[in-house]
């Protein structure tokens, strides 16, 4: 079972993939991850994840099996063999900014009945965690230095009045 989702910014990829690829940063917008790690492909690292609103944890293993730089991004997590996620973001440049692939697949010998069973709450919880990550792009977006885009000119000053003109 494989659930995806998409969405469009006006930002370059490279500054996208510095922000999804920051997996410590994740703590900043994720709604369930904390990443105790670096992306690097073949990378193992504790992944938490905050449930009942960040009542309980559960830390498990997750393995990063995909990194191209600056487009693509996953991970593995869970048992293998017996239920794992794979969840990857694909960063796709377009005319006016990106657009960003959401992807998560529940696989191993429970994962189509798991997958099957949790589908809704699964979209529930990719919309979520797309909205958290748009809202970063939205404030980092913002941030002064940026961009020149809304920069304003200097004012020339008058030309310097002559005595002719008294």
């Amino acid at each position: 079972m494989k659930e995806e989702t998409s969405f469009e910014f006006n930002m370059s990829a490279l500054r996208v993939w510095s922000l999804i690829s920051d997996l410590r940063g994740y703590a900043r917008w994720h709604p369930i991850y904390r990443i105790a790690g670096d992306a690097e492909r073949g990378a193992e690292m504790d992944v938490t994840w905050l449930l009942f609103k960040g009542d309980r944890k559960m830390t498990t293993q997750m393995i990063i099996n995909r990194l191209t730089k600056p487009q693509l991004i996953g991970w593995q997590m869970g048992v293998k063999g017996f239920l794992t996620f794979d969840e990857r973001y694909e960063i796709e440049p377009i005319a006016n900014g990106v657009c960003i692939h959401h992807s998560v697949e529940c696989r191993g010998i429970i994962g189509g009945l798991a997958g099957r069973i949790m589908r809704k709450g699964l979209r529930r919880t990719m919309r979520l965690q797309d909205a958290a990550f748009l809202a970063l792009l939205r404030r980092q977006s913002r941030l002064p230095g940026r961009s020149m885009r809304h920069h304003r000119r200097p004012i020339k000053p008058p030309p310097p009045r002559g005595a002719a003109n008294d």
